[in-house]
């Protein structure tokens, strides 16, 4: 049973990699799995349809990526302190969800899951690894400045 759990989640890890996704048995000797907030659109998780969500976001600004409009749909704080948030990324009419987790004291950052619409997010898991610094991802750090300045707010 654990092996094909192991399977399952490999094999919808690796598809969250988009145009940089590595061989999932590299994937499993990492423990990284190449989930790329990035590349979501692009990959088979995303949803074709922007008409079909109706939760306004707060626009994140983000110049590392100005082909995708990200937005912040929620935000609360766990008991441990970190930050949960769940992003949207739309390309056209290309849709993805995020959740992730935020240590704004330490300046750390992962995935939790992603899906093709809200309500799969939060229950839809695709983890990138532990929480970890952002240095070197434009991206991350754009999102995570933005989501932590809210949350001090």
């Amino acid at each position: 049973m654990r092996a094909i759990v192991a399977t399952m989640a490999f094999s919808l890890l690796a598809a969250c990699g988009g145009a940089n996704s590595r061989d999932v048995t590299e994937v499993a000797a990492t423990g990284d799995n190449g989930v790329s907030l990035r590349n979501l659109v692009d990959t088979p998780i995303a949803g074709d349809g922007a008409e079909r969500y109706k939760l306004e976001g707060v626009a994140i600004p983000t110049p590392s990526d100005p082909r995708s409009r990200y937005e912040l749909l929620r935000q609360r704080r766990t008991a441990a302190g970190t930050t949960i948030a769940i992003l949207r990324q739309q390309r056209g009419t290309k849709v993805a969800y995020a959740r992730t987790e935020l240590d704004c004291e330490r300046g750390l950052f992962h995935i939790v899951g992603v899906a093709d619409t809200r309500a799969h997010v939060e229950t839809y898991t695709a983890h990138d690894g532990p929480l970890r610094p952002t240095e070197g991802m434009p991206l991350r750090q754009e999102l995570s400045r933005f989501i932590c300045e809210r949350g001090d707010a």
